[in-house]
Order: structure tokens, then sequence, then C-alpha cells
């Protein structure tokens, strides 16, 4: 299974490690890990509503992480 995150990009469900509210990354310990991170997939141009972290990397989105939970779920629940 699949998850859309935004910009034509998907990412592995079995990779994903958590979905994340872009307004958390101020936080000391968010802005640590996040400073720390070497692969980052970019946004693009699109303001950025949530991050991704998985198994990989870290992968930012335009879509708000409710929405990328639903997605995830109905994929999930749908097999």
């Amino acid at each position: 299974m699949f998850l859309h995150i935004g910009s034509s990009r998907v990412v592995a469900g079995e990779d994903i490690i958590g979905i994340f509210d872009i307004r958390i990354k101020d936080k000391q310990c968010n802005k640590e890990f996040l400073q720390t991170v070497k692969n980052r997939e970019d946004h693009g141009n699109d303001e950025i509503k949530s991050f991704i972290v998985t198994s990989q990397y870290v992968s930012y989105s335009p879509i708000a992480p409710i929405t990328l939970r639903k997605r995830f779920q109905a994929n999930v629940f749908d097999k």
C-alpha cells in the first residue's frame, strides 16, 4: 500500500513511522531532530503542512496530517 503525500509523491505504507503537523517543528527536540536528518525530500513551492518520518528519510507535505491519516486508514481497511 502506498500513501499519496502531495506533489506527485507517494510513500510506501510499511515505511511510515509517523505523520506530524509542521507546527510542532519549533519545539526543541523536533527542531534538533529535523536539523540532524540527512535524507530530506523537498516539497516544491507548496506550503508545508506536515512532515512524514519514514525508515529512510523525512518528507515534507502540503497536505494536512489529518487528511494523510484518513487516506492511510482508508487504504489499510479497504483490503
